[in-house]
């Protein structure tokens, strides 16, 4: 007998410093195919002739995304697009995964999501790493398990490296979004995913700093930043966000329980060595978010491939929660503004 075994065909949007990681995710993966690329950036032309040669480059997104054999979309491109391409993708019959934030606005993020129920034959999902990595999928079977009881609080933080080059980064931020919408959407879509529970968030606070950067005060943005967001239930939210830690980056999560708690990288090692020597011990730090998160980048591509071809249950996708991080991160980036407390809507 013989076995057909099913592929997957893809066309990624956008080549540059996320899409990279996600294109060389997809190459690696087995039963995925990546056939086309779309970008107007020369630049990312070039790299894709150089490390994907097989894949067609496509200028127009309508003539990229009409392509019959594509299955499915990987945006990766400018999120001032993701809800232009999402649409249009869906429209044409492709499953879609998008680059987190998916809108630097709320309503624009909730719209995404209804769009999606319009398809209910297609799937459409965010890309969030954390909850395919192997830790994270290990704390929330713990959590499951009932093994520190009801989850009280969580509290998440992702801390950059320092970067020198303030108008390389400056750049970057002043279309950013903001370090809650940048940077703790992260935190706040793991919160998400690891309590469980869709209960209402009720309210948020924020405060922050400017130390370092102070140049952020144009864009109403700060370099460190704290948030609280208090949910129905009594679940509490907490996050952290740093654009300058100088020993790497360093994303952690603890989660507090009535029974007790499970934390979730508490070394910022990137490797996971320590070198002792007379000068004392030392641990070798990550650079990038992504050097913590390699297998959730490959393990989130292998998800969204069974997902489609298999019509796999066991993923850990949600579009709504990905619009809900979207509202959460501009809540507490108002109530950092307004230097108070603000009740949360999930849209205006």
């Amino acid at each position: 007998m013989v076995v057909v075994q099913k592929e997957l065909c893809i066309g990624a949007v956008g080549a540059g410093r996320m899409g990279k990681v996600h294109i060389n995710s997809l190459c690696k993966t087995r039963n995925v195919n990546l056939v086309a690329v779309c970008t107007v950036v020369e630049a990312e032309k070039q790299w894709i002739r150089e490390n994907v040669p097989n894949a067609r480059i496509y200028d127009s997104f309508d003539e990229f995304v009409a392509q019959s054999d594509i299955d499915a979309i990987w945006i990766s491109g400018s999120t001032h697009f993701h809800e232009e391409h999402l649409s249009k993708a869906l429209a044409n019959g492709k499953h879609v995964c998008c680059e987190k934030p998916l809108s630097h606005h709320k309503n624009i993020a909730w719209k995404m999501y209804e769009q999606s129920l319009k398809y209910p034959h297609l799937k459409a999902g965010c890309a969030f790493p954390r909850r395919f990595s192997k830790v994270y999928q290990e704390a929330r079977k713990a959590i499951a398990k009932g093994t520190i009881g009801d989850v009280i609080a969580v509290r998440s933080s992702s801390s950059d490296l320092y970067n020198p080059d303030r108008e390389q980064l400056f750049k970057f931020l002043r279309t950013s979004g903001g370090i809650f919408l940048d940077m703790n959407a992260h935190d706040l879509d793991i919160s998400l995913f690891l309590a469980g529970k869709d209960s209402v968030p009720e309210t948020a606070f924020a405060v922050g700093t400017r130390e370092v950067y102070p140049e952020t005060a144009e864009w109403n943005d700060c370099d460190n930043a704290c948030g609280i967001i208090r949910l129905s239930n009594g679940l509490v939210f907490n996050t952290y966000a740093s654009r300058d830690n100088r020993h790497g980056s360093h994303p952690t999560t603890e989660i507090v329980g009535t029974k007790g708690r499970i934390v979730v990288n508490p070394e910022p090692r990137g490797v996971n060595v320590d070198i002792s020597t007379e000068n004392g011990t030392t641990m070798v730090g990550a650079a990038e978010h992504w050097d913590f998160f390699e297998d959730g980048f490959a393990r989130e591509v292998e998800a969204f491939r069974d997902w489609i071809l298999y019509d796999s249950e066991d993923h850990a996708f949600s579009l709504k929660d990905a619009a809900t991080a979207v509202s959460l991160a501009h809540n507490l980036t108002e109530s950092f503004i307004k230097n108070s407390s603000v009740p949360v809507k999930l849209v205006d």
